[in-house]
């Protein structure tokens, strides 16, 4: 199943073969500028924030009912905080409980699906249980983050940070293990790290950067292995062979050969830009695009024939795969 992160709050789940809506909410708020979606790939549930907002929210797959939410420091729960007139927070300098203070900007789900990680616009980063909702901790990175991804194992957790560099925190004792800095941050021009991702088999990592080149990283040593320029986010397949992509200067989804680099397969057939893509199935043998365009078109990854596509109406801003 995929879950559908919609412009104007709204989550989807839908069947990546059929394209049939299993079911759709207004989870967020209608103004919100971004709708995230994370599914961990066992399934079970979908976690989806609104970047405009301070919490995040879990969905049961089966049914779409709300499972839980995020604590936030509006006076809710046992929070003794609130809100003023204009909707602002009134943070207690006393309370004890962990929340975010600012919008959130990114978010994950561990492999195993039992922990929720979410980092907001000020750099805040907090793990969480997935299964009760209660906050594991708080980190704290240099700047805003826009990107979160667990490694395989679920022990080490990666941050895409606003002013250009990249953060890798150990899960469990939320200690800071290493900070990669890109050639544009070393050189200070502060191009943002809008998305990173873990390869789901070793230590290499995906970063895209805001001048729209992505990198693969090896997280151990630190050292970039390539680079691949014109496009502006990426993903890895489960097998760690294959990377999705989408080009700046067209509408294209790319398939890149993650040990060289080199550009394997172009799926063509969306009309605006892409936005998000994921990779579908145990075995990555289909890869699913979110676009401005309205749709999600599901692709075969080995021979980019176009198997399907899902008209939403307006734009798909994030897409994930998990069983049902």
């Amino acid at each position: 199943m995929l879950a559908l992160g919609v412009k104007g709050g709204r989550v989807m789940l839908v069947d990546e073969a059929t394209g049939e809506e299993k079911w759709a909410v207004q989870a967020h708020a209608g103004g919100t500028t971004s709708t995230l979606v994370a599914m961990s790939s066992k399934g079970g549930l979908v976690a989806s924030a609104g970047a405009a907002e301070h919490s995040w929210k879990l969905w049961d797959c089966e049914s779409g009912a709300q499972w839980m939410t995020g604590a936030r420091h509006d006076g809710t729960g046992a929070c003794i905080c609130g809100v003023d007139e204009l909707g602002d927070l009134l943070v207690h300098e006393g309370c004890l409980v962990i929340a975010h203070t600012a919008g959130l900007e990114a978010l994950a789900i561990s492999p195993c699906g039992q922990r929720l990680a979410s980092g907001d616009n000020e750099g805040a980063v907090i793990l969480w249980d997935a299964q009760t909702g209660e906050a594991e901790r708080r980190m704290e990175a240099d700047s805003g983050d826009l990107s979160l991804s667990f490694s395989a194992d679920g022990v080490r957790l990666a941050s895409g940070i606003g002013d250009g560099f990249i953060q890798v925190w150990e899960s469990t004792a939320g200690t800071l293990l290493r900070t990669i800095h890109t050639p544009a941050d070393i050189l200070g021009s502060l191009d943002p790290i809008y998305n990173v991702h873990f390869s789901p088999t070793d230590s290499r990592m995906l970063a895209s950067e805001g001048n729209n080149v992505i990198r693969l990283w090896d997280v151990d040593s630190g050292e970039m292995r390539w680079s691949f320029e014109g496009c502006y986010f990426a993903v890895f397949s489960p097998d760690g062979r294959t990377i999705a992509t989408a080009s700046d200067t067209t509408n294209d989804v790319l398939l890149v050969n993650a040990e060289s680099g080199e550009l394997r397969l172009r799926l063509v057939g969306h009309q605006q830009r892409a936005s998000s893509a994921c990779f579908v199935g145990r075995d990555g043998g289909k890869v699913a695009s979110g676009s401005s365009d309205g749709t999600c078109k599901v692709w075969d990854s080995t021979s980019g024939e176009l198997l399907n596509t899902i008209v939403v109406g307006v734009t798909v801003q994030s897409v994930a795969w998990g069983r049902e």
